[in-house]
Parts: C-alpha cells; structure tokens; sequence
C-alpha cells in the first residue's frame, strides 16, 4: 500500500513540475483563454510546426512579425522552460533538421488560414507554413479555442465528422 502511494505522491509532483515547464497564452477575441491541458496544446502546437513542408524564414519571419501577432487579438503562444527538440523545414528544399523550440506562436485569423507558425529558436525567429491540414485540425478542435464554429477552422472540424 505503501509503494501506492508513494508511486501517486510522485506522479503528482511530476505533474506539477511538467506544468511549470511550459508558459501557455491562448487569446480568443482579445480575452485570455484558460486552456485545460496546456501539455496536449503545446504537443499539438509542436506537431504543427513538424508538419510543416516549407520554411518560410526568408520570407515572413522577424521581430515585428512576433511582435504584431503577439499584440493581435486571437493567437496561441507556447514557451517551452527547456528548448523542445523538433525536426523542421530547412531552408530551400534541404533535409528537415533537427531545432531547439523555445517558443511557438500561431496566429488564429478568422475567415482566413493562418499563413505561418512562428518558431524562436535560441535568438531567431523562424516560420514555417504548407503545415498538414490535419495537424492544425488537432489544434482547432481544442474546445476553450472555440474554433469549431469559426471559418475556415470549422472545415477543418468537419472533415473529421463526415469520416
């Protein structure tokens, strides 16, 4: 019985220490939004950059970039305490690489798609876009985003309806 509750008493420690691991803001409508499970969005947020084919840096990222969907109305922004590691596009059609992730910002447009995901790698800004439809799905179907009402992220949601 012992060995039980030890086992439970270090489970929640180690769940505590894991939620302090991660910063997570999530912004609907200019309102702060409490995520539930910060851990699975970030997972998702990381599986987005991850899926996607095209890094667009040289195109789209820079401080003023971060800066202006940072102070937009509707985004989700991750900060990781210790660099994830991701395997990313690289730069003109190279092998994907693997990256330390210390941030990761997504911009929730409404009536459009987000054109980029932003990633801060030590002290650069990186973005990427041509992300899998099904990876940004997993992050519209977070419910405290409420994005399933919301075009064009409710196509998203209804695809995996109609399968």
């Amino acid at each position: 019985m012992r060995v039980i509750a030890a086992i439970a008493a270090l489970a929640c420690s180690s769940a505590a220490v894991c939620a302090a691991d991660i910063e997570l803001r999530a912004v609907r409508h200019g309102r702060d939004v409490v995520v539930t499970d910060s851990w699975r969005l970030a997972g998702k947020l990381v599986a987005l950059v991850e899926a996607c084919a095209v890094n667009s840096t040289a195109q789209a990222a820079s401080s003023d970039a971060w800066a202006l969907i940072a102070a937009s109305d509707s985004f989700v922004h991750v900060v990781f305490s210790e660099p994830r590691r991701a395997r990313v596009a690289s730069e003109r059609g190279a092998p994907r690489v693997q990256r330390p992730i210390r941030e990761i910002l997504l911009p929730l447009p409404e009536g459009r798609w987000p054109a980029h995901v932003f990633v801060r790698s030590g002290n650069e800004v990186l973005s990427f876009t041509k992300y899998d439809p099904a990876a940004l799905r997993e992050v519209a179907l977070e419910k405290q985003l409420e994005l399933e009402t919301v075009e064009p992220y409710k196509f998203l949601v209804d695809l995996r309806k109609k399968k």
